[in-house]
């Protein structure tokens, strides 16, 4: 998006994203909001939408998915569920209004989540 939206357009944006990748397991409308030359630090995933489309896409509708929590701060957010490999919790950096960044390995929920006040 140009120019770069505000910290609450990225905020709206990140929970439309959000409800569509983990509450609804809309694949479609979830990688309506990532870059199509993302950066994905999963090891078994090559960097691109297309790598992450192929891998999803196919099964994401299936999962048993059971949402936890959810955060965003500028300009990272996460998203926490559980399913059948057990408690994943996802990160994403954004960048012009859309997901440029993914981090699954390892990730853990941040131990400051204070809000950001540009965004109560």
């Amino acid at each position: 998006m140009v120019p770069d939206p505000a910290p609450e357009v990225y905020k709206e944006r990140f929970n439309q994203f959000a409800d569509a990748f983990i509450y609804n397991k809309n694949i479609s409308r979830a990688f309506e909001f990532i870059v199509e030359d993302y950066i994905n630090h999963n090891p078994m995933a090559q960097n691109g939408f297309d790598s992450a489309w192929n891998i999803l896409s196919g099964i994401w509708n299936q999962q048993n998915l059971t949402p936890l929590r959810t955060l965003y701060r500028h300009p990272m957010s996460w998203v926490n569920y559980r399913s059948g490999f057990g408690e994943i919790v996802d990160r994403f950096r954004w960048e012009g209004g859309c997901i440029a960044e993914h981090w699954d390995s390892g990730e853990r929920w941040p131990t400051n989540t204070t809000a950001d006040p540009a965004l109560i």
